[in-house]
């Protein structure tokens, strides 16, 4: 074999759609904000349902601790955000520092909002801030500097208009057609990111504060630190293309709050009531088209976590869940985490429904009759979500649904996503009796689909074939023969230049690669081509910057019109370091440029998960905003002949999806729809290490317990077994029927 690795031989990677599912989203009007953040709903709390205007040094760092203890934070809430009434007051409004910035209220914070970042941090925690539009009267008044300019407050102030604050009040607009302009919101933005800000709330924002969104987008941008981008409040929807180009979310409507409790100004208990939460469910619908990965309808804070007190009944807040994550909300917690009650732990814990949130999928609604709502979308492995409601406040009522409706026919296996138990298989239509306020949220997988699915994998189990060696087979006759549809070409290397072709010799188009390509596409199928793997001159070395390697990606994504790339990363490639963020921040670039491009990264790993080159290959990935839809190990060459390749499979992918959990916030059932594996069948290129057809049985059922993105192998060249005139690269070395490997993963369906 020719592949030879020190840790791992064998190659990888490919996506499965369920990493961003756009499947059944109406097409966005305006393409998404391409910062690299929020490319999932953000998950988290936030200060301003419960904690109010009285927000303090303690309060907040006892919420942080609340969601580490209570595992919130191992389901993937990771915010913790500071709203309003941090800042110093006087009877002019904002008391300002030297360039004219709000301070911080000393008395609430004494040791400053970096200390109360960094608190955060330390936690594994994200803090998140808040601002609205305009500059200080204050600054003005004392017309104070900008930051690094020779301008002044009052040179970009318009003292004519002001703007909207909730807090001190006294905000003039700023002229953003005078210079020093940007660069007061450029100052204050690294202000924020050196305090260690990782979410920033403007709020007060209306059609008029567009220049303003506009100019913090680009500070924010410059600030030299990757900070999601919210917009408040009720926002109009008439620009909601503007506000997806610039932001990552964005209030739909005003606060979920209902201001109704005994306290000042309608704090304390009840934060909400049924109203205010059933107000969103018109909202969401009208919305519902401009939601995807990089930009979210926010429908507020989640009033979950203190039982019935927060206004809602138990029927009502697993409503409120389920709406939120139907729309692919932002889920931001409003309540007092230091006092969560265990019936809503087990409401907020329950991954099923987050996995519901985080699929980047907003659901449409498909019957609105009086108090009836039923709710569907589809997602990337062709199941379908339905929410059934009860809107009402008295009365059952029994709400129905055509599965023509939800968008298939015959018969669903039906599964309740709250209980987690299976139903049945119900033919036709579905209906359920539901108490005031109740929910039901099923998923179901069209049953006169399965074999069909069975039969024609894609994506997740495209197998690598090597048309440069190993005595390829016709990739059509594999696909009569297993059922198989996608492959994973390997390999595209540098030519000695930063120019990419196959095997650094064969061109990209016009050859017998491309006749291959055109042939599996006739037949019905698609590819995904690899660029890398362990020998030759690799294209991340020989292009000197990421925008060169960008280039180079792209002519090979443009020769086939690719849907998916993988990038197998290898031997000197992967063991540089300056290399390895080159090709993070060239694939940032190429997904910015290939709306729906799927991208793999594949690399070797050890049997407990990735060494420290791929855990920091991963956090290089998340710090720099790429959002990655899968990322393959090949668990093979680990060293010992007899030990079980299945079990030591599922290891090291467990050890995979905790690094990539953690690093970029993922619950754990997307943290799976982001993993995948690229096995190697047969003998490996450890003496004596056997990778047999019941371990791909036991990585078989491993992947559809936890639906991870990639099951895949090295080689269909190999899926056989050998005979005279063949060696390792066209062999398995172990006794088989052609394909025996291949057919077992091509069971599965993601």
């Amino acid at each position: 074999m020719t592949r030879i690795r020190s840790l791992t031989a064998a190659a990888a990677g490919l996506l499965v759609a369920a990493a961003v599912p756009l499947t059944g989203v109406t097409a966005h009007p305006a393409a998404a904000s391409d910062n690299g953040q929020s490319i999932r709903p953000a998950m988290g709390w936030s200060s301003w349902s419960f904690v109010r205007r009285r927000p303090t040094e303690a309060k907040i760092e006892a919420q942080a601790d609340a969601l580490v203890s209570s595992g919130l934070k191992n389901h993937g809430f990771v915010y913790v955000n500071l709203d309003d009434f941090w800042q110093k007051c006087d009877s002019a409004g904002f008391v300002v520092d030297d360039y004219g910035r709000w301070t911080v209220d000393t008395s609430k914070f004494p040791d400053g909002i970096k200390a109360v970042a960094d608190y955060v941090h330390s936690k594994g925690l994200k803090f998140g801030f808040y601002v609205t539009p305009g500059i200080a009267k204050n600054a003005v008044t004392e017309n104070t500097p900008i930051e690094g300019t020779s301008y002044h407050a009052k040179d970009i102030a318009d003292t004519s208009k002001t703007e909207k604050n909730y807090n001190c009040k006294n905000m003039y607009a700023i002229d953003y057609s005078k210079p020093g302009a940007q660069e007061f919101v450029n100052s204050w933005a690294r202000q924020f990111a050196s305090w260690g800000v990782d979410h920033l709330k403007i709020d007060g924002v209306g059609s008029a504060d567009i220049p303003d969104v506009q100019a913090w987008d680009k500070a924010l941008r410059a600030s030299g630190r990757p900070i999601n981008f919210a917009l408040s409040n009720n926002l109009p929807i008439a620009d909601a293309a503007t506000w997806r180009k610039l932001a990552n979310s964005w209030r739909t409507q005003g606060d979920v709050e209902c201001y109704c409790g005994p306290g000042s100004n309608g704090s304390g208990y009840p934060l909400t009531d049924w109203s205010h939460v059933s107000k969103r469910f018109d909202s969401a619908a009208s919305w519902q088209p401009y939601a995807g990965p990089g930009g979210w309808n926010d429908l507020d804070s989640l009033e979950i976590g203190n039982g019935d007190q927060v206004g809602l009944t138990a029927d009502q807040r697993r409503s409120h869940f389920t709406l939120w994550a139907m729309a692919a909300a932002p889920l931001l917690l409003g309540t007092d985490l230091t006092q969560l009650d265990s019936v809503d732990k087990a409401m907020l814990t329950n991954d099923r429904l987050i996995g519901v949130d985080q699929d980047g999928v907003a659901a449409k609604r498909i019957v609105d009759s009086g108090v009836k709502q039923v709710w569907s979308k589809k997602e990337s492995d062709g199941q379908y979500v339905v929410a059934l409601f009860n809107t009402g406040t008295s009365g059952n009522a029994t709400v129905s649904v055509n599965w023509s409706q939800v968008g298939f026919s015959g018969s669903g296996d039906v599964t309740d996503l709250w209980s987690g138990s299976h139903k049945a298989v119900i033919a036709n239509s579905y209906s359920a009796t539901l108490r005031p306020g109740e929910t039901r949220l099923i998923r179901v997988r069209p049953v006169n689909s399965l074999s069909t699915t069975a039969a024609s994998p894609g994506f997740a189990v495209a197998p690598y074939e090597y048309l440069g060696w190993g005595d390829p087979q016709n990739p059509t006759s594999v696909m009569s023969a297993t059922g198989v549809k996608w492959f994973t070409l390997a390999f595209i290397l540098s030519d000695g230049t930063c120019n990419p072709k196959w095997d650094g010799s064969r061109p990209l188009t016009g050859g017998s690669d491309q006749s291959t390509i055109n042939a599996i596409r006739a037949a019905g199928g698609d590819v995904v081509v690899s660029v890398g793997g362990w020998s030759g001159n690799k294209l991340g070395e020989k292009c000197s910057s990421a925008s060169a390697l960008a280039g180079a990606y792209q002519k090979v994504i443009n020769a086939y019109k690719l849907k998916a790339l993988d990038i197998d990363i290898e031997n000197t490639e992967w063991s540089n370091a300056t290399v390895r963020q080159r090709v993070v921040d060239a694939l940032k670039t190429v997904k910015a440029n290939n709306p729906g491009l799927k991208t793999v990264i594949t690399f070797g790993t050890t049997s407990s998960g990735p060494d420290s080159t791929g855990v920091d290959m991963i956090k290089r990935a998340a710090t720099s905003g790429l959002a990655n839809d899968v990322w393959c190990i090949m668990p093979f060459d680990f060293g010992g002949g007899t030990t079980n390749m299945g079990t030591l499979t599922t290891k090291a992918m467990e050890g995979l999806r905790a690094r990539v959990k953690s690093a970029y916030g993922y619950s754990e059932a997307t943290a799976y729809t982001h993993i995948g594996l690229s096995s190697m069948n047969g003998r490996t290129d450890d003496s004596g290490e056997r990778v047999r057809v019941a371990d791909f049985k036991t990585m078989l059922a491993y992947a559809r317990q936890h639906h991870i993105g990639r099951l895949t192998y090295w080689a269909v060249n190999r899926d056989r077994a050998c005979g005279s005139g063949t060696d390792g690269d066209s062999c398995s070395g172990v006794t088989q029927q052609p394909y025996d490997y291949l057919k077992v993963f091509t069971q599965y369906t993601g």
